[in-house]
Order: C-alpha cells, then sequence, then structure tokens
C-alpha cells in the first residue's frame, strides 16, 4: 500500500511539471455524500465530509487523465461512530465543452465527465478492536476494495488561469465486505456491494506557457467552412460557364472570342473574329495541281490524281488527316458536368456521316479532364464523358465496335497549365482516326 501512495505521488509530481501547452491542471474540491448502501445510519449531507485533490492533463481539447486522491468522512446523524475513507482513481476525461459547441452562448461555461476506476478503503477506529495499523487490513480494522466512479463537472471559467466548478459523482465498490457504519450486515457475493455519491465545489489551477488551457479551446466549425468551400467553388464554376458560353452564337466561346457581338450570319475565324469574304477566283481556268482537271472539277485541287482529279482513297485519307489533326469535331464540357451541349449534335452528326461514307474506318475516342480534383474523380468524368458521347453515335446507327474508346485523367491532360482557359480547353471528348 505505501508503495501504492508513492507511485501515485510521483505520477502527480510529472502531471505537473512536465506538461506544455496548458494541458495540465490542479484543482481542489470540497463537499457532502449521502446515498449510501449498506448502512443502518445515514450521514450529515450538509457538512463538509468529503475532500479532493486532483491532476488534469488533456491529451487534446475534449480528452485527458484525471488522477485524484479523495478523503471522506461519513458522519452519522444519531451520533454513531464516524467512519472514514480514502481513495486513489485514475480517470479518463471527456470534455463536453467544444462537442456542445458551448462557446456558441458562452465562452465561459463548460463541461466534462469523467469516468474510472480506483483502490479505496475505509475504516472505524471505534468498532473495530486490534491493531489500528492503516492499509493493514489483515485483522478486519480497514476493508479494501476496488471503486468504479462516474461523474459530471461544469466549469465557468474565472481567468485564463482558473476556474471554479461544482461536480457530482457517484461511486459504486467491488469486494466491499462491510457496511458504511461497519454495524450493517457484511456484503458478500461477487459485482458491485456498496454504493455512495458525492457533490463538491473546487477549482481548478491551469499550468503552462500558452495563453488558453485546452479546456477553453474550440475546434473549429468543419460545416461552416465546408459551407463557405463550396461558395468558392459555385463562384468559380459560374465564372467558368460564363467563359464556356456562346453569347453571340458565332460558334466560339466567349473564353477565346476576341469580338464579342458577332453579327449573326457572319463567318468567323477559330477566334471568333469575322472573316471579310474575298472574290472567288474562275475555277473553270485554273488548274493548281497541273493534273489536266481544273479546280472547278478537281476534287483534289492541290495534288495530283487520275480519279476526278484525286489520287485513288485519297478522299478517305485527306478524311481521316483532318479528323486527326483540326479537332473540328472534338465535344467541350462544363466543369464537372458530361452532359453534352445541344449545340455540338451537329458536330457528331458529321462524324457519323463520315463513318456512314467509310464504313471500314475505326474512330478512336478519348476523354479528357481538367487538373482540378482527385484522380479518382476525375477518370470517373473522363469516363462519363466518354460514354455520353458514345451513346449519342449509336443512337444514330454507329456500331460501337468501330469505337476505340478511353479514358485520360488530370496527369493526361491534352494541354499543359492550370488556368482557368486552360482547363476549360482540356474538358472534352477528342476524335482520331485508327491507322
Amino acid at each position: 500500500m505505501k508503495k501504492l501512495i508513492f507511485a501515485f505521488a510521483t505520477v502527480m509530481s510529472f502531471m505537473v511539471t512536465a506538461q506544455d501547452y496548458n494541458k495540465c491542471s490542479i484543482g481542489f474540491n470540497i463537499g457532502g455524500h449521502d446515498g449510501m448502501s449498506r448502512t443502518n445510519h445515514s450521514t450529515k449531507i450538509y457538512q463538509l465530509s468529503h475532500m479532493e485533490l486532483n491532476s488534469r492533463y488533456m491529451l487534446n481539447n475534449r480528452f485527458g487523465i484525471k488522477f485524484d486522491v479523495a478523503t471522506d468522512k461519513f458522519n452519522f446523524k444519531d451520533g454513531h461512530p464516524a467512519t472514514n475513507a480514502v481513495r486513489f482513481s485514475i480517470q479518463p476525461t471527456f470534455s463536453l465543452t467544444d462537442v456542445l459547441h458551448m462557446n456558441d452562448f458562452s465562452k465561459r461555461l463548460g463541461m466534462f465527465i469523467h469516468t474510472g476506476g480506483a483502490y479505496a478503503a475505509m475504516w472505524n477506529k471505534t468498532l473495530v478492536t486490534g491493531p489500528k495499523e492503516l492499509f493493514n487490513a489483515n485483522d478486519g480494522s480497514v476493508d479494501e476494495m476496488i471503486q468504479g466512479i462516474l461523474g459530471l463537472t461544469t466549469q465557468i471559467k474565472i481567468s485564463e488561469r482558473m476556474s471554479v466548478n461544482a461536480d457530482i459523482s457517484f461511486m459504486a465498490n467491488i469486494r466491499q465486505n462491510n457496511g458504511f457504519d461497519f454495524e450493517a450486515a457484511p456484503i458478500s457475493g461477487g459485482g458491485f456491494s456498496g454504493y455512495y455519491a458525492t457533490a463538491s465545489i473546487g477549482f481548478n489551477y491551469y499550468i503552462g506557457k500558452a495563453k488558453t488551457h485546452a479546456d477553453w479551446t474550440y475546434t473549429p466549425r468543419m460545416n461552416q467552412a465546408d459551407l463557405n468551400r463550396i461558395a468558392a467553388l459555385e463562384k468559380q464554376a459560374t465564372e467558368v460557364a460564363s467563359k464556356l458560353a456562346d453569347d453571340d452564337n458565332d460558334g466560339v466561346i466567349n473564353a477565346v472570342d476576341q469580338e464579342a457581338n458577332t453579327p449573326a450570319g457572319n463567318a468567323v475565324d477559330v477566334t471568333g473574329k469575322t472573316v471579310v469574304p474575298t472574290p472567288a477566283p474562275d475555277l473553270n481556268t485554273i488548274d493548281t495541281d497541273g493534273d489536266g482537271f481544273v479546280d472547278g472539277k478537281d476534287e483534289c485541287p492541290t495534288v495530283k490524281g487520275d480519279v476526278k482529279g484525286c489520287p485513288e482513297e485519297h478522299s478517305a485519307e485527306k478524311d481521316a488527316k483532318t479528323l486527326n489533326d483540326s479537332g473540328i469535331y472534338d465535344i467541350m464540357f462544363v466543369k464537372g458536368s458530361s452532359v453534352i451541349n445541344p449545340t455540338y449534335n451537329s458536330i457528331m452528326d458529321k462524324l457519323v456521316s463520315y463513318m456512314a461514307a467509310n464504313p471500314t474506318q475505326t474512330i478512336a475516342v478519348t476523354g479528357h479532364t481538367d487538373t482540378d480534383g482527385a484522380d479518382e474523380m476525375n477518370n470517373k468524368l473522363s469516363e462519363a464523358r466518354v460514354n455520353a458521347v458514345v451513346s449519342y453515335l449509336t443512337s444514330k446507327g454507329v456500331n460501337k465496335n468501330r469505337l476505340v474508346i478511353s479514358y485520360k485523367g488530370k496527369k493526361e491532360t491534352k494541354y499543359a497549365g492550370n488556368t482557368l482557359e486552360v482547363d476549360a480547353a482540356n474538358r472534352r471528348v477528342q476524335f482520331s482516326i485508327v491507322r
């Protein structure tokens, strides 16, 4: 028993001196007790007969460990000889201050639950004869037991260094052999064999160099942080959607359109600028490639050929090169979406016509995303965009076996960079000829 007291004192000393960042506190409480079982005599609850010295170390702002030594003197109302008791406990603590967001209505009110186990002993010198050496229970003068504890402590912050508290605790004893008055019939059998409750008030003194103790440190409200992040993402999405729109309906998105409000019907180049038409030359007098077919009747005016001015199978090869190099059939998407803008239906219809004109040709369909977001999310988005395009093509009669499908994530973007414009250009489904 003496070794146990020494170990307890050593741990408490360490807790006081070895902590950092205001995780440690020491405290003292005084109060009374009642509700004892078993006993033939009731106590005077209004007397200050319970005292407790404690040290508490917080692992974070919610969880901690409490060590205490407490004494009780059970003074009975009818003059029956008093019984003395002592305990040494270790109790994990759980702070409700942060969990219940009590700082929303008061930054000075706190609360925590404590529960754990203790070594406890009680004795009555007047009633028990024989040697009265404390912590020597061999002669029956001291009743030693294991004690379970459950309590609730409410705190009021006085300053950054001190708080006052009120505590209610319930104790249940295992291996209690006597009633609390040392007169009630001995308790036998396993399980809990004795109970009592205490009510006390006290103070805590916070130790450390930091300004605030863990008792009064609050976790940021994650739901509010999430709302702020969502609002920022929605704002960014609105800005990107505006740049992807085509306000003047000239076929060029706002992000790259260098001529806003193009008059309806005007031809434009890839930058959205109006193209001024030039007079067409007389194609019936010009033979650009010198193959004997005037340009007006030459289907390949810049390449010599004998088949209507073209080499054999040249038309398909030319179409294939155009499909591979120009990107005119590419389908663009809004950030985070796999829904096809109806304006691209005409482009996909042209691709359907090309496939019908070249029944042996196979097309590669490749999905791309931007660099924003997680890999898994972008991979799924790339796949969803390709599936949307393939679904449209097959609904128009294209055999799915003629499509080679692949998906590229954020690590295989078409264009390098992470500006809003580059991200917009990367969100696409690309078509190419399979050679």
